[in-house]
């Protein structure tokens, strides 16, 4: 049996390198004012809105920025909580379609 310990930073770049895999993917944008959840889902650049666990509405951002979605439902219906991810998630999208462009 070996006592050597792991690296410390190995478990870090797991969970850093995970957490980069889970919003390369998918995340929570957050839940508006009325109660729908928004989600993004990166292989389809769209959003997916849920009220509760009924599918409310798909939206193709077909290239376009989150933050257009974000602020559009800023201005539409308010936001009531914000995902843990978004902020990182919304930063990540912009700097992909920055590029791209």
């Amino acid at each position: 049996m070996s006592t050597t310990k792991a690296d410390p930073q190995e478990r870090t770049v797991s969970i850093a390198g995970s957490l980069a895999d889970a919003i390369a993917c998918s995340f929570t944008l957050g839940t508006d004012a009325e109660g729908y959840s928004h989600h993004y889902y990166r292989p389809a650049d769209a959003v997916v809105v849920y009220d509760g666990r009924d599918l409310e509405h798909y939206q193709s951002l077909a290239g376009r920025s989150l933050q257009e979605w974000y602020e559009f439902v800023e201005v539409k219906r308010g936001w009531a909580s914000e995902g843990p991810l978004a902020a990182l998630g919304l930063r990540m999208n912009a700097e992909r379609t920055e590029f791209s462009r």
